[in-house]
Parts: C-alpha cells; structure tokens; sequence
C-alpha cells in the first residue's frame, strides 16, 4: 500500500450529510471515506479501500475501474468533473447517486474528494414530471381528437347498421383513457417518497391473489403459477402494481384466442434477490417501447399497447430499489422479470 494510503478525511467531514470520498490521484483508490458515505453503499471504510468500482455498481450500468480513473485523473489536473452513476448498495438495492470530482490538498498532499449525493427520489420526479407531460401532450390529446372524430361520425350513422360498430369503438377509446388516467394516479403515489409504508412482504402470496384475481378477469386465458417456497423482501403497494400491470399486458396484448401466461418466483440466493417472472406466448413486446423506459428521449406520437404499463412497472420496480428486464420466450412471446432486494423472513406478526 503506497503513502498516500495513510491520507485520512479531517474530522470535519464526519458530520456532513453528504457522502465524501477521498481519492488517490494517480491510482484512483480510495483512500477514507465519511460516515454518510458508508451508509449510502451499505461498506464499511475499510471494506471500500479494498474493492473496485465495478463491485458497487449496479449489473445494468456500465462504468469500469478504468473509466472512473480517467475521470478521477481529470479532477486531479483542474478540470471538475459531474455526473450521475448507479450503484449497487451491500444489501443490492439499487440507487442513484450524482457525483462531483474535486482537486483538493490533505496534508501537503494531492488528492481528488468526491462528493456522492442519493439524487434516486428526485430523479424519479423529474422523470415523472417528463411522463405525464408526454401523456398530456401526446396520449390524452391524441385519444380525445380520435374520440371526438368517432362521436362524429356517430351523429352521421344514427340509421346506419354500423353504429354498433361506432358506439363500442368509443366505449374502447373512453376505457383507454380511463386507464392511462390510473396509471397516472399509480405513478403519482409510488413516486412520491413515503407514500405508503413498505414491510416485509411474501413474493409468493402477492402473486397467487394477482393470478387468481386475473383468472377471473380473463376466463379465457391459460395462467399458471409456479412458487416453490416462501421469498421474502421489503415491498409496498408498488409490487402488486409492477405484476398486475405484466399479467394484463401478457393477456391484453397477446393476438391469441387463449393465451398461456407462466408466473414463476424464484429465490435467486447468489445475488441476494427475489424474482418474479412472467412469461407469455404473444407478439414480442416492441423494442420502442422498452428502449424508452432506458433512455431520455423525445417522443411525437402516443405510447402504443404497453406503453405507460411499462413506465408504471419500471417506476414501481426502482421505488423498491429492484430492476425490470425483458427477454424472449421460447418458442415465442416475452419474459417480464422483477427483481427485488431479499429481506429477512420474519419471525412472527406479519403476514
């Protein structure tokens, strides 16, 4: 271990509520952190003196030792460096943290501070905020214009034999607004920090009621559940939202006569999670669709199908501090997972 190891965080720094990285310049390793900061990552001081970058941050996000050195390696020679980075806490909850790279001096010696702020609740109402306009401007003004067209083209078919055609065309459209008005409301109360109380909450039992509620909503459909054993992790409202909305979306969306959906919940033990699979036999779910949920872009026309479903699951799966992937059935059709940070099983008192 070189000298600059034994460089060490003032005091002063122990009671800021922002975490403090310190930085050696040239190797890039971390050399003292604050108590924020290994509350943030779940590590003690001593554990993060030994791991790299890659070990906390989260599977989805691709940022390297190496990459995070040359960012280091600029703030050492003046230029300030800013930027937003997922990581990957010691119990596998996922957050955002917004990071700001400074040259400083310790002790007559160079080093680089990082300054690490959680920015996952205000993310999430930025992004919120940039949905429902897109919804506002795009989904609801769109539904309301075809909306008026067809209530039109009523009035003009009132003696016409196509008028029942017309009438459930509206009745269609009014019940898609109607849910994109839900899904709105869903999206408010999961975003919102503290909006409901999260407890430890049993996988298997939230998704045996969801199936059998969805049974009976589409009697036509083949849904079968697989739990093998008890999974327990830290949920709210949010979880029974994220699989309602991949059950509906697995028969609504399927362009067969009877559907066959998979539910499945495995305890993945290696990384520490639960995870609920939802698989279907429809049409492959459009890669517009999912790439929006990923990426910041702007958009001219309405969400079609899934659409905001998705943006509801994903918003719901990250308030927990899980991940949602997609992947393809075989022979066809999409596999939906959700996957959450474990919790201890309770002992007694909790159902």
């Amino acid at each position: 271990m070189s000298d600059s190891a034994a460089v060490r965080l003032p005091e002063v720094f122990d009671d800021l509520s922002v975490g403090i990285n310190l930085h050696d310049p040239k190797a890039g390793e971390i050399l003292d952190v604050n108590p924020r900061l290994e509350e943030l990552y779940g590590y003690s001081a001593a554990d993060l003196r030994t791991m790299e970058v890659g070990d906390y941050t989260a599977p989805s996000t691709r940022f390297s030792q190496e990459a995070a050195l040359r960012l280091i390696q600029r703030a050492a020679d003046g230029e300030r460096q800013a930027f937003d980075w997922q990581i990957q806490r010691a119990n596998d909850e996922l957050r955002w943290v917004r990071i700001h790279l400074s040259p400083t001096t310790i002790d007559g010696r160079a080093c680089v501070i990082s300054e690490v702020r959680d920015v996952t609740e205000s993310r999430a109402r930025e992004r919120r905020l940039r949905l429902l306009s897109r919804v506002i401007r795009h989904n609801l003004r769109n539904k309301t214009n075809v909306l008026m067209g067809y209530a039109d083209r009523v009035r003009r078919a009132v003696e016409d034999e196509t008028l029942e055609r017309e009438i459930q065309t509206i009745v269609n459209i009014t019940t898609e607004v109607g849910g994109l008005s839900d899904s709105v409301k869903q999206i408010e109360e999961i975003a919102e920090p503290d909006a409901t109380e999260r407890s430890p909450t049993e996988l298997g039992a939230v998704v045996r009621s969801l199936v059998e509620k969805a049974r009976d909503e589409f009697p036509a459909a083949d849904i079968a559940v697989d739990v093998p054993g008890e999974v327990w992790v830290v949920a709210d409202a949010g979880v029974r939202y994220a699989i309602d909305h991949a059950l509906r979306n697995a028969v609504e969306h399927n362009d067969r006569e009877s559907p066959t959906v998979r539910v499945s919940v495995v305890d993945d033990e290696a990384n520490g999670q639960g995870v609920i699979r939802v698989a279907d036999d429809g049409p492959s779910i459009p890669s517009t669709e999912i790439e929006v949920l990923r990426e910041d872009v702007e958009t001219s026309s309405t969400f079609h199908g899934t659409g905001v479903g998705l943006w509801v699951m994903q918003w719901c799966v990250e308030s927990l501090g899980g991940e949602l992937s997609f992947g393809e059935n075989d022979p066809r059709g999409n596999v939906v997972s959700v996957s959450l940070p474990k919790a201890a099983e309770p002992t007694s008192g909790v159902e």
